[in-house]
């Protein structure tokens, strides 16, 4: 069997990996938000997201916040860089309650 077969067997090879794109990411970070890479490329698999998986979903989810939290999402990474940016998406997404009404502004600020 080849070495590069064999050596992808092990779970290592993949943790090793694993490691070096959470430092990517990390060192990234520390870029101004319009610089990141990682930035843009979240931005990307939200638009993704937006426009494949959202449409399938509209029949049991309903937003109650205006921009949806994907949308809050992207425009927040996109502003602030993605450790911030995730940080107010997590919030936001936690704040999301029944008592909260439909079609509540909540812009990015």
């Amino acid at each position: 069997m080849p070495k590069l077969r064999e050596r992808l067997k092990r779970p290592e090879t993949y943790l090793a990996f694993a490691a070096v794109l959470v430092l990517a990411v990390a060192a990234d970070s520390f870029r101004p938000a319009e610089q990141q890479y990682s930035a843009r490329a979240y931005g990307d698999l939200v638009g993704i997201y937006q426009s494949h998986v959202s449409p399938m979903m509209r029949s049991c989810v309903r937003c109650r916040y205006r921009p949806t939290c994907s949308e809050y999402s992207r425009q927040a990474v996109a502003r602030y860089g993605l450790l911030t940016g995730l940080r107010m998406s997590i919030a936001r997404t936690l704040s999301c309650r029944p008592s909260v009404p439909l079609g509540t502004p909540d812009p990015v600020s």
